[in-house]
C-alpha cells in the first residue's frame, strides 16, 4: 500500500515539474470554436471561379477550422492572394464553399498563413 506524502513533502518526480500560472498574453474571443483538422486532410483553392467547374490553383495545409465560420490554411505563398480576395475552398471531401480571405502573413521559406471565413 502507498503512502501519501506528508504536508510540505514534495515528491522528487514532481520537484522537476515547472508550474506557469501565467494569464495567456491574449484571449481568444472568437465567436465559434477551433479544432484541429484530420492528419491527412487539405484544402483545395481556387482564386479564379470560371464556371460551375472546380479547378485548383493551389493546395494548402489546414490548421484548424471551424464547421461555421472558416478555416485556417498554410500554403506556399501564390500571386493574387490578399486580405479581401474571394476564392472557392474544397476542405477534405466537402464540395467547394464560397470564401473570403480574412487576414494573410507572410512565414519562413517562402510559405503564407491564411484565415478564411466561409460566405454560404
Amino acid at each position: 500500500m502507498k503512502t501519501l506524502p506528508k504536508a510540505g513533502v514534495v515528491p522528487v518526480a514532481a520537484a522537476f515539474i515547472q508550474w506557469d500560472f501565467s494569464m495567456p498574453e491574449q484571449i481568444d474571443t472568437r465567436a465559434y470554436l477551433r479544432f484541429k483538422p484530420d492528419p491527412l486532410e487539405y484544402a483545395q483553392v481556387a482564386i479564379q471561379s470560371g464556371g460551375d467547374g472546380f479547378t485548383p490553383e493551389f493546395v494548402a495545409l489546414i490548421v484548424e477550422e471551424s464547421p461555421i465560420s472558416g478555416c485556417g490554411l498554410i500554403a506556399h505563398n501564390y500571386p493574387g492572394i490578399e486580405e479581401g480576395t474571394e476564392c472557392r475552398v474544397k476542405i477534405g471531401r466537402l464540395a467547394p464553399l464560397r470564401a473570403q480571405v480574412m487576414w494573410r502573413k507572410s512565414m519562413e521559406w517562402d510559405l503564407m498563413r491564411l484565415g478564411l471565413k466561409f460566405l454560404e
